[in-house]
């Protein structure tokens, strides 16, 4: 259990970054260097697109990240509207408004697991990045308690970490994830969104 959930730390890792801002070259090369086994060669579809972009871009890569940095502002941030909002509370609630009474909940949540984001007050509590943030600290605080034998206190993190996927990411995540597939014809972006529908997926459908 212990090197699946470090594994999929190391998904968590990469999507909190894609998602939170603008790629830098550092972070590009960084996954341009992940090398599979021919084992995990089937299972990492999305991710191999991701790559298979860096890789095609790799003679251009100063020009590519500011296509990246533009096509992430264009998604993302507007000018005026984003066609894929990152914020949970736009597709929760009924007004579609940003800063809601799900945005206070998304808070709640991260109080309650001893989470201080250290965005916080900078960046909505319910954008896509934070919610990633959480998860990867539940799960990194899992692994953590289960190393040290400490079960019990690692079964809490990790319903905390489940309940928040099934019962608040899978609402939205999936809407999100579509407006990405249709408003962008980037690879890096399509994979990365692909991926993360893939993780909520996984875990986010109800037993």
């Amino acid at each position: 259990m212990v090197e699946e959930l470090k594994a999929e730390l190391l998904v968590l890792n990469l999507l909190r970054q894609v998602f939170l801002k603008e790629p830098g070259r550092d972070l590009l090369e960084g996954i341009g260097q992940i090398v599979f086994s021919p084992d995990e060669e089937g299972e990492t579809g999305n991710l191999r697109r991701m790559l298979d972009s860096i890789h095609r871009n790799k003679a251009r890569i100063g020009e590519w990240v500011d296509e990246l940095s533009l096509e992430f502002a264009r998604l993302f941030i507007g000018p005026i509207h984003a066609p894929a909002v990152p914020f949970a509370s736009f597709y929760l609630s009924e007004s579609r408004s940003l800063m809601s009474e799900e945005t206070l909940e998304v808070r709640k949540r991260y109080l309650k697991a001893g989470l201080a984001l250290k965005d916080l007050h900078q960046i909505p509590d319910d954008h896509i990045a934070m919610e990633l943030e959480f998860l990867y600290y539940l799960t990194r605080e899992a692994i953590q308690s289960l190393e040290e034998r400490r079960d019990e206190e690692a079964s809490g993190f990790l319903t905390m970490r489940n309940d928040f996927m099934r019962d608040h990411m899978a609402l939205w995540v999936p809407f999100f994830v579509e407006k990405i597939i249709n408003f962008s014809n980037e690879d890096f972006y399509q994979g990365a969104a692909l991926m993360l529908r893939e993780f909520i997926d996984a875990y986010g459908r109800t037993p």
